[in-house]
């Protein structure tokens, strides 16, 4: 299937969930960003992986020696608390969820890489627990189901500029990576702050020039059911 193609689909199917999904509040969406955000939780060796699941699926998780790329004190360690729900390639898991499955040994968290984006689904592991960028935003705008970056074009509008971004409204690539964005922080607009489920390591807030993520290909979206 073509790109375009794809795309399309991906816009039909999210126009027909959106008929039945609920609204949401700005303040809303960024306090379920807040509560995976700063999330408490402590590991344990079971939480560990750096292999194959039981399903020949390939498995790292986001600690402090297998975060591949992440500064160490944005990935977790053992034996503390750490703050924020790990990264897991198709992760759709609540901060609820995510707890009940450390607590039956589940691996926490696993990071992206170009080989699960080339297989998709086929690369989700079902003995890792977490979530994604889009599983991140999907919850943040309370959708009943995980919706992919292409999908979220079909349940938003596309803003004239970055510069019309306001709390809750996202940056998003289709195929990539996608951002909620918070605040300003210049009177400019050139500098922002968001919330992202980051690929490498786990939920939590960051700082990006906008005009950068547009030439990089980052939209800036609003959904629909998005209420003041």
């Amino acid at each position: 299937m073509s790109r375009s193609l794809c795309l399309a689909v991906c816009l039909i199917l999210g126009c027909a969930s959106l008929l039945s999904a609920q609204s949401v509040t700005r303040a809303e969406a960024l306090e379920i960003a807040e509560a995976f955000i700063n999330h408490p939780w402590k590991p344990t060796e079971a939480n560990l992986r750096h292999g194959k699941d039981a399903q020949g699926v390939l498995v790292h998780t986001p600690d402090d020696a297998g975060g591949k790329g992440a500064p160490v004190d944005a990935c977790w360690q053992l034996g503390v608390e750490n703050k924020g729900v790990p990264y897991k390639w198709g992760g759709f898991n609540t901060p609820e969820s995510f707890d009940a499955g450390i607590k039956a040994g589940k691996a926490a968290g696993d990071v992206y890489s170009s080989e699960k984006r080339r297989l998709g689904g086929q690369a989700v592991s079902a003995d890792a627990v977490g979530i994604d960028c889009s599983g991140f935003i999907s919850r943040c705008w309370k959708l009943s189901s995980k919706h992919s970056t292409s999908m979220l074009f079909g349940i938003s509008e596309k803003l004239a500029s970055p510069s019309e971004l306001r709390p809750g409204d996202v940056m998003n690539t289709g195929e990539g990576h996608v951002l909620l964005f918070v605040w300003w922080m210049d009177a400019g607009k050139t500098r922002a702050l968001f919330y992202e489920a980051a690929p490498f390591s786990k939920t939590l807030a960051s700082e990006h020039m906008v005009a950068e993520m547009a030439e990089a290909g980052f939209q800036p979206l609003r959904y629909r059911k998005m209420a003041d």
